[in-house]
């Protein structure tokens, strides 16, 4: 599935491509598709190559930092448990929050779309490239930081949770054990390859990068929103400490910052040289 999904992106881009190509003004619909198309594309392969980057990544031979992340939460004043309780006590915000925290993936598709459509090309190009480097930080990063989950070794009895459906932010231990088992195969589907991050939160730098994108427009409330309530997930459903949504933040504003100036950086070369050659002319 993940092939014929690639195929059919790439196959819309081409031919989007190719008929502008034969046009001496191309239409801003078309152009719109081809832009949008190219996108998905592209995100459809660096994906894929993110997760397996990440997964890769967790058998480096670092030790678990669960109890070093809990300890910065202490340091900081940050009640974990007190925050995860209040949260589960509450069966309406805990599924509230859930879906929030499971459809991060189709709202960032959604976010693309809306700002290509839209006529915003420049901003969603741009949150491609934030996304990306993010991305890049979050795991190189989180590969020196591997742990288990924030419910697991802060929770003293699980049995009390026994009335969830499963334990929240623990999808991802079974990955982790058999990534870090030398004597178990490893096994890699790109239809099961869940994010293993912990420190940074890249749920959190995702929000900030959302909020970022959809800027100065209508869509700028609804990031927000969404945003805020997919970040209060993090610490419950993501597995995360309080401490990984404070680095998550941290690399999503780098990223942000490296971006907008290489981008300024590349306009301003652009320029010189348009100057340079209207001087020749």
């Amino acid at each position: 599935m993940f092939l014929l999904h690639g195929v059919l992106l790439l196959a819309v881009f081409v031919s989007a491509r190719r008929v502008l190509s034969r046009m001496v003004r191309p239409k801003d619909a078309l152009l719109r598709i081809h832009y949008l198309f190219e996108g998905l594309f592209f995100l459809h392969i660096a994906w894929l190559n993110l997760r397996l980057l990440n997964h890769l990544s967790m058998m480096l031979p670092f030790p678990y930092a669960d109890g070093l992340l809990a300890g910065w939460d202490r340091a900081l004043h940050l009640d974990w448990a007190a925050y995860f309780n209040a949260v589960v006590s509450r069966p309406l915000l805990y599924d509230v929050l859930d879906v929030s925290y499971t459809s991060l993936t189709p709202l960032s598709i959604v976010v693309l779309v809306l700002l290509i459509l839209f006529g915003s090309v420049t901003r969603a190009r741009e949150f491609i490239e934030t996304f990306l480097l993010t991305a890049v930080l979050c795991i190189i990063i989180g590969a020196a930081f591997p742990a288990n989950a924030a419910v697991v070794t802060l929770v003293p009895d699980l049995s009390t949770l026994a009335h969830l459906s499963q334990l929240p932010g623990a999808y991802h231990i079974p990955h982790m054990e058999m990534l870090r088992d030398p004597s178990a195969p490893v096994l890699l589907d790109p239809a099961q390859l869940p994010g293993l991050a912990t420190f940074p939160s890249f749920h959190t730098a995702s929000g900030i990068l959302i909020i970022y994108a959809c800027r100065k427009s209508w869509l700028s409330i609804p990031a927000w929103i969404y945003s805020i309530v997919m970040i209060a997930a993090t610490p419950v459903h993501g597995g995360h400490y309080i401490v990984d949504l404070i680095a998550g933040a941290l690399a999503a504003m780098l990223a942000i910052k490296v971006v907008k100036y290489m981008n300024e950086k590349n306009r301003g070369v652009a320029t010189t040289r348009g100057a340079t050659a209207c001087a020749a002319i």
